[in-house]
Order: C-alpha cells, then structure tokens, then sequence
C-alpha cells in the first residue's frame, strides 16, 4: 500500500467520524427542540366543546340555585327560628346574631357557616342523636370528625339528607306528645295519630314491642 493509499485511508476515516459526530449533534438539537415546543394538541372536536360549555353552563346555574338559596335561608332566619322555636337547642338564635356580625366572602358562605353550627348543636343532644338510625348516625359522626372546610363541603347533603328530616320526626313526635297531654281537644283522627306515634316513640326509645 502506498503513502497516497494509507493518507487516503485516514482522510475517510476522519470524514465517517465528523459525519457520525454530526449526525450525533443533529439528533440531540432535534430533541431539545421537540422538548422546548413540544407538539400541540390536536384541537377538541365539536362534541368535546359542547360538552366543556354545557359543564360551565352547569355550574354556573348550580351556582346561581345555591346563592338564591342561601339568600332566602339567611334571610327567613326569624321565621325558621320561630317555627321551630322549643325544637332547636337555644344556642341556635345566638349563632344567626353572630353570623350578622361575621364578613364572608358570599352569601353561601354565609349560610353554610349558620348550618354546620346548627347541625353541630343539634345532633350534641343525645335525645336527637337516637332519632336516627344507625346508618345516620354513622354519618353524623364522621361529619362531626371533619375539618371546617370539610364541613363546609358536606353540610349541604347534611343538612338536607339528615338533619331536616329528624328534625321533623322531632316535630311530630313532640306534637303526639302535646296532643297526648291533651286529649279533650283531639279529634278522632288526631287521636289515631297520637296513638300511633306514641307507639313509634316507645318502640323507638323504650324497644316496646307491637
């Protein structure tokens, strides 16, 4: 092999290398690029973005039925007060003043905060605690273990699903008990009632048996 072979040799030699080195550069260029702007997405199709605006549309009307709510509940605090006056523990009127005297950030707010206190001072008589059954009371229970934002998150299906029908269970067992008390005034049907709910209630709290 001559001198001009073997300085040909290396020549090619060098090119593969600069070649593969560069074929190297241009490969890691092309992936920091791709990591730095990094394909988009591909854009949503028409039912994705109807459903996304029905979701907002959702929301924003669920929002609007809860802020009339919690206005009308703030605002009718005398009248549930009144008609629920010798059902409610007495501290109950206190918390609506102090709320009168509190700043939230909405008028939600607002009525969650009176409702959570109501359930909490509430379900602490024991008499209220054995209307429910055990299912409910597990739920008061773990609702009373809950941090004040996480009563807040739940005392809506709280206060609808458990509280506001004991307390009119409360309602008409009190009111078969008045009506017991007072038996000249009762009318044949009221009788019925009374008789049957005094039943219930002793069945409920005594174990009496049919």
């Amino acid at each position: 092999m001559t001198q001009e072979e073997i300085e040909a040799m290396k020549a090619e030699n060098e090119k593969i290398k600069a070649d593969h080195a560069a074929a190297i550069k241009a490969h890691a260029d092309e992936l920091a690029k791709l990591k730095k702007n990094p394909d988009p997405p591909e854009d949503p199709s028409l039912a994705d973005r109807v459903r996304k605006e029905q979701d907002v549309k959702d929301q924003a009307s669920k929002r609007e039925k809860s802020l009339e709510s919690a206005i009308g509940f703030v605002h009718a605090s005398k009248d549930f007060l009144k008609s629920n006056q010798g059902l409610l523990p007495k501290t109950v009127d206190g918390v609506f003043a102090m709320a009168d005297k509190e700043k939230y950030d909405s008028a939600i707010d607002k009525a969650n905060a009176i409702k959570v206190e109501i359930v909490k001072e509430f379900f602490a008589i024991q008499a209220n605690i054995d209307l429910l059954t055990q299912t409910q009371k597990n739920e008061v229970e773990e609702f009373l273990k809950l941090t004040k934002n996480g009563k807040q998150d739940k005392i809506e299906s709280m206060y609808s699903m458990v509280f506001e029908p004991t307390l009119e269970t409360l309602r008409k067992v009190e009111k078969a008990r008045h009506l017991q008390l007072d038996p000249k005034n009762q009318s044949d049907a009221e009788k019925v009632y009374t008789d049957r709910m005094m039943k219930l209630s002793k069945k409920h709290y005594l174990g009496d048996k049919e």
